[in-house]
């Protein structure tokens, strides 16, 4: 019975029989094996050879395999043609030659698998296709080629990877939890009478909310494969950055203030203070709450750009707000000191330093609107540029 009961806890770790990439790369290299094998142009079994090996879980392992690939396939071709029909070597030591030369090649290259693909073509083409290698050569590239552009679209369009809504979905569960805290926060520096002890549960969620920090961060490397051979040019790469940012600034704030004491509501002048306090905390989260529904919108349209015109108006008022604490603190330090011991006094600059703080990740929020568009702007003067001679 214990037996059982272990059993059927571990089935939900495990990883399933049947994934739907599996079945993909089933469906898929079965139609190009039948388009191969029933072609007119020969070694059309290149084509399933490439699908099985190229195509993978997602787009971006996909198109990085397929890249290292067609580098290989090509530099093999042509390794193979220099070797066997421009040197008058003997055939071992032209052998040898060759297959040094794709390791020393693919080293310059960066490949990491496709040297190994030269070195295929380079034995293959020269003990077994010898009479044919200059048409044989170049047909396998062509297969080659075609298997890679099959399996990126098949990657693409055929149940494609989820990492990229994944960690937009991620992210908006990590923004709405922050939000949540502030709202919490800003309810103590409101209520009257005096602040009541800081549950347990609230050492419990900032934990949680460092670890879907770190569980963002992780997710995000599988995300940055979807982007392509060069990530850092796009736009989402500059979003997911600005995010990561803002959101381990906001922690750091969250937590610093649920490291201080509980508020006192006692004089005038530090009910009010706690009520500028309150009103930045209270913008700060619609600000959260307005990011997490247009990154809902960007996961649902798929659209690459991020525009959300309306934050600056939020952003402004909190700025307005955070200059009205600053004059508010400097007047209640004034109103209250001598009332207050010191140390009571610093963790009132604490407090208010930290709420601050929002403020400046505001401007973060602010740029962070414009970034993909700003680089998609650049990216197209780039091409769109010619020089004038």
């Amino acid at each position: 019975m214990r037996n059982a009961t272990t059993q059927s806890r571990r089935r939900p770790n495990q990883r399933p029989w049947l994934l739907r990439s599996d079945l993909r790369l089933a469906v898929v290299t079965g139609l190009a094996a039948g388009f191969g094998l029933l072609s007119p142009i020969p070694y059309g079994y290149y084509l399933p050879m490439t699908t099985a090996t190229v195509l993978s879980s997602s787009y971006g392992n996909a198109l990085k395999l397929g890249v290292q690939r067609l580098l290989g396939s090509l530099m093999g071709v042509l390794l193979l043609i220099i070797f066997s029909k421009s040197l008058a070597l003997p055939l071992a030591l032209a052998i040898g030659m060759a297959l040094g030369s794709t390791r020393l090649l693919g080293g310059m290259l960066g490949l990491e698998v496709g040297y190994k693909v030269a070195g295929n073509i380079i034995v293959m083409g020269w003990l077994v296709h010898s009479a044919t290698e200059t048409t044989w050569g170049p047909l396998r590239l062509v297969w080659t080629a075609l298997g890679i552009a099959l399996s990126l679209w098949a990657s693409r369009w055929i149940w494609p990877s989820q990492a990229i809504p994944d960690l937009h979905r991620q992210q908006g569960r990590l923004m709405q939890a922050i939000a949540e805290e502030l709202s919490e926060e800003a309810s103590r520096l409101n209520q009257e009478g005096p602040g009541s002890n800081r549950s347990p549960r609230r050492e419990t969620q900032r934990n949680h909310l460092l670890h879907q920090l770190a569980a963002i961060r992780l997710k995000r490397q599988d995300a940055l494969l979807e982007l392509g051979l060069n990530p850092e040019q796009q736009p989402l790469y500059l979003l997911w950055g600005q995010i990561d940012w803002m959101c381990s600034q906001t922690v750091s704030v969250v937590s610093g203030m649920a490291c201080l004491p509980i508020p006192i509501h006692g004089p005038e002048p530090l009910r009010q203070l706690h009520h500028r306090e309150a009103e930045v905390l209270q913008l700060m989260e619609q600000l959260l709450t307005m990011l997490v529904r247009d990154l809902s919108t960007l996961t649902q349209t798929g659209h690459t750009a991020f525009k959300a015109a309306c934050l600056h108006k939020t952003v402004t008022a909190l700025h307005q707000k955070g200059e009205q604490l600053n004059q508010q603190l400097t007047s209640t330090c004034k109103a209250l000191d001598g009332d207050l011991p010191s140390s009571r006094l610093r963790q009132l600059i604490v407090r208010s330093t930290l709420i601050e703080q929002l403020v400046v990740i505001s401007e973060g929020i602010a740029t962070m609107t414009n970034a993909s568009s700003n680089a998609s702007r650049r990216k197209l003067q780039q091409t769109t540029s010619t020089p004038n001679h």
